[in-house]
C-alpha cells in the first residue's frame, strides 16, 4: 500500500496523508541551551559532551546558547573556536541560580541540556517549568530525575537504574547515541583497512588530567622496549596545570611527542596514526572508538568514570592499563589489538549523530494521546471507508478507488504474514479509532505506510503515530535497522509530519515511485 515493495492491493499503494495541515504542523524552531561549568579543577569533559552535541545538532534549533559560571578562559577559547559565545551565569547556589534562569534566560520554547553533578532533583524541576523539555547527560544514577530525556554514554546501563520522575521520560544509553565530536565520526567508515600499527601510542587522562598522571604514566610507556613503543604521542587539554614543567621533562623524551590543546580535527588525525591509546575511560575514550579505534588501555582518573570504564572492558573494547606492558610487548599484539578494533567499531557504527538528531526531535512531539492494537479482520470495513476516503485517494501513489474483494484479499494476506505488522490507534479517553499504521519488513529495513481518519487531522497527530508505530516495530522486529516511510513530494503536511518525528530525508531508494519522497528512522 505504501511503496512498491510494501505488499500491496492490486490497485496500487495507498498515501500517506492528508494528515493534518502544514499550519498546524509547523511551530517556531526552538533554541538549544547547554548547561556546564568546565575549569581546571573538574576538566572539561561536560563541556565536551555539550559541544559535541551543538554540534551535532545546531541545524535544528533557531539558536544554540551555551551558559556557564565563571568561565574561565580556557573554556572560553573552547566554546569560541565551535562559534559558540558563552553566556556567562552569576556565581550562585543552585537554587537561586535556577530562579535565574527562569527570569533571565529560559523561554518556554526552548530545550535545555543540563551536564554536571550540581543539577540536582530540586533544581531540574525548578527549570522543567520554564521550558519545553529537559535533557540532562549522566554517568552516575546517583539521583532522581526530572528530565524528559537523560543521556548515559555507557552501555550496559537500563531504565531501572534511574528514578524517572517525569511522565513519558526516556534514557538513552550507550555508544548508539553517544555525543562525539563529528570530527570524530565524519571518516571513520573510510578508515577500515587502513590500520596503524599498535607501537605507535596515544596518551591522554583528560584534558585536565587532575590527578596530573601523564607524565608518570609516559614513563612507564617510555620505560618498553622501543619496538612496542617506538613513538607516543601524548595530549593534555588547555585546563592542564603544571604544563611547563611537563613540557620541560618531555624535551628530553626522544620517542614522546607532546600536545596542548588540539582543536578536534587534528586530534582525530592524530588518533588515526595510533594504532594503540591509554586513555580515561571518558570522551576520549569513546573518540577514539569512534575515529576508527585500536588497542585501547583504559587508566580511570576520576570516580565518574566508573560505568564507562566497565562497559568498555565488560564488552571487549579496552583493556585495563596495568596489561599494557604485556600485551604492548608480547607476541599477540597485533591479534589482540585487531579483536579490540573489530569491537569497537562494531559499537560505533557511525549512525550516533543520527540516533541524536532522531531523539531531540522525537522528544519535542507531544506524548501520543492514543493507543495501539493490531488490526483484526472485524477492522476490514473500517480500513476500508478510510482507503476509499476521497482526499486519502488524491495523495495516493495510485488514486483509484479499492474494490473490497481487493481489500478484503489485502487484508488477509497481510494478518497472516509474519513480516506485516497493522495497527490501529485508538483515542484513549473514547476508544474511538484515529488512524492506522502499518510496516512491512524485508531483511532489515521495514516499510510503512500511516493515515489518520478524517475527523482526527488537523491536530498534530501524525508524528505522535509515528513514533508510536516505530516503536511498536522495533519491538516486534528483531534486527531491525531502519524504517521509512515514502511521501509525495507534493503532500508537505506528511513530510512535515515525518520531519517532526525525526525521520530524516534522504536519497530515493531504487524502488522509490517517481515523485516520492523518501524518510528514514535508523534503530
Amino acid at each position: 500500500m505504501a511503496t512498491p515493495s510494501f505488499p500491496k492491493e492490486p490497485t496500487g499503494p495507498a498515501p500517506n496523508g492528508p494528515h493534518e495541515t502544514a499550519g498546524a504542523a509547523a511551530s517556531r524552531a526552538p533554541r538549544l541551551v547547554l548547561r556546564a561549568d568546565g575549569n581546571p579543577s573538574v576538566g572539561l569533559g561536560h563541556v565536551t559532551r555539550l559541544l559535541a552535541l551543538a554540534g551535532i545538532l545546531r541545524g535544528q534549533f533557531a539558536e544554540v546558547v551555551f551558559a556557564a559560571q565563571a568561565p574561565a578562559d580556557s573554556l572560553r577559547e573552547l566554546l569560541s573556536a565551535a562559534g559558540l559565545p558563552v553566556r556567562e551565569l552569576p556565581v550562585q547556589p543552585p537554587a537561586a541560580e535556577a530562579t535565574w534562569l527562569r527570569q533571565h534566560l529560559l523561554r518556554p520554547d526552548d530545550v535545555l541540556v543540563l551536564d554536571g553533578y550540581g543539577f540536582d532533583f530540586e533544581y531540574q524541576q525548578a527549570v522543567r517549568f520554564g521550558v519545553r523539555r529537559l535533557v540532562c547527560l549522566d554517568d552516575l544514577h546517583a539521583s532522581a530525575f526530572a528530565a524528559d530525556l537523560v543521556l548515559n554514554p555507557a552501555g550496559g546501563v537500563s531504565e531501572a537504574a534511574y528514578a524517572l520522575h517525569q511522565p513519558g521520560a526516556r534514557l538513552l544509553a550507550g555508544p548508539a547515541f553517544a555525543p562525539v565530536r563529528t570530527e570524530f565520526w565524519e571518516n571513520s567508515k573510510s578508515m577500515a583497512g587502513a590500520e596503524a600499527h599498535p607501537n605507535t601510542v596515544l596518551l591522554c587522562l583528560g584534558g585536565a588530567d587532575p590527578r596530573r598522571l601523564t607524565q608518570q604514566v609516559a614513563t612507564q610507556l617510555l620505560a618498553l622496549p622501543a619496538t612496542a613503543v617506538r613513538e607516543l604521542h601524548a595530549v593534555v587539554g588547555a585546563a592542564y596545570q603544571g604544563w611547563d614543567a611537563l613540557h620541560e621533562w618531555a624535551g628530553g623524551q626522544p620517542r614522546l611527542t607532546l600536545y596542548r590543546a588540539l582543536p578536534a580535527a587534528a586530534l582525530a588525525g592524530l588518533m588515526r596514526r595510533c594504532g594503540a591509546a591509554v586513555l580515561s575511560p571518558s570522551t576520549v575514550s569513546y573518540e577514539y572508538c569512534a575515529v576508527g579505534g585500536g588497542l585501547l588501555f583504559t587508566l580511570p582518573t576520576a570516580d565518574n568514570q566508573h560505568d564507562l570504564n566497565q562497559f568498555l572492558r565488560g564488552a571487549g573494547l579496552a583493556l585495563p592499563y596495568p596489561s599494557a606492558p604485556n600485551v604492548l610487548a608480547g607476541p599477540e599484539v597485533a591479534r589482540v589489538a585487531a579483536q579490540l578494533q573489530a569491537a569497537q567499531r562494531h559499537y560505533f557504527d557511525g549512525w550516533a549523530p543520527v540516533r541524536l538528531r532522531q531523539a531531540f526531535a522525537a522528544v519535542q512531539v507531544p506524548p501520543p494521546s492514543f493507543s495501539l492494537r493490531p488490526v483484526g479482520a472485524d477492522d476490514a470495513d473500517l480500513l476500508l471507508a478510510w482507503t476509499n476516503d476521497p482526499d486519502v485517494r488524491r495523495h495516493s501513489f495510485s488514486p483509484a478507488p479499492v474494490s473490497r474483494p481487493t481489500h478484503e484479499v489485502w487484508l488477509q494476506a497481510r494478518l497472516a504474514d509474519p513480516q506485516a505488522l497493522l495497527l490501529l490507534a485508538e483515542d484513549a479517553l473514547t476508544g474511538a479509532p484515529v488512524g492506522l499504521i502499518r510496516f512491512q519488513a524485508d531483511n532489515q529495513t521495514a516499510t510503512l505506510g500511516y493515515q489518520l481518519a478524517a475527523e482526527w487531522r488537523g491536530r498534530g497527530l501524525a508524528a505522535p503515530l509515528l513514533l508510536a508505530g516505530t516503536e511498536a516495530a522495533q519491538a516486534r522486529f528483531a534486527g531491525l535497522r531502519r524504517v521509512r516511510g515514502l511521501v509525495q513530494a507534493d503532500n508537505v503536511a506528511s513530510a512535515r509530519a515525518f520531519e517532526r518525528a525525526g525521520f530524516a530525508q534522504e536519497a530515493a531508494a531504487p524502488d522509490a515511485l517517481p515523485g516520492s519522497l523518501t524518510f528514514v528512522w535508523i534503530v
